[in-house]
């Protein structure tokens, strides 16, 4: 579904040409909306509500419907905090990173391997933290 509205924006890009394209589009508006859309459609399929994330994290009630309707996005941190609480998958959850414009998680990184075995594993953020903590890495805030 992203992929179809990134065609869209290439094929206006070539149309209209590069500087009334860039006048006429507000790139953070972009991300933070293909990132809300992305974990919304996350949420969904997994039949679960914004109140899933409120109840199970510490992140304030405020905090998630600014997030989910594209007012801002998450550290990269909350991002992988929100994927492990709502058991995205790695592949899922590089999703999610793209779309807050993050780098993807990385096997070559110590702290991201660490990451992708919990998430790998259905971890939760304690467990993951534990591990994070066992491995030497900075635990996901």
């Amino acid at each position: 579904m992203l992929e179809d509205k990134t065609s869209k924006l290439q094929d206006e890009l070539n149309t209209k040409g590069l500087e009334t394209y860039l006048n006429e589009h507000s790139f953070d508006e972009f991300s933070s909306l293909d990132f809300a859309l992305s974990l919304k459609t996350s949420l969904e399929e997994k039949s679960l509500k914004a109140s899933y994330i409120i109840e199970n994290s510490e992140l304030s009630k405020s905090y998630v419907y600014a997030i989910l309707s594209g007012k801002k996005i998450p550290s990269r941190d909350k991002v992988i905090s929100i994927s492990l609480l709502i058991n995205t998958g790695v592949d899922e959850c590089n999703c999610l990173l793209k779309a807050a414009s993050y780098r993807f998680l990385h096997p070559k990184s110590k702290r991201d391997s660490v990451i992708i075995f919990a998430l790998n594993r259905n971890f939760s953020l304690t467990q993951t933290n534990i591990e994070l903590e066992k491995a030497g890495c900075e635990i996901l805030k």
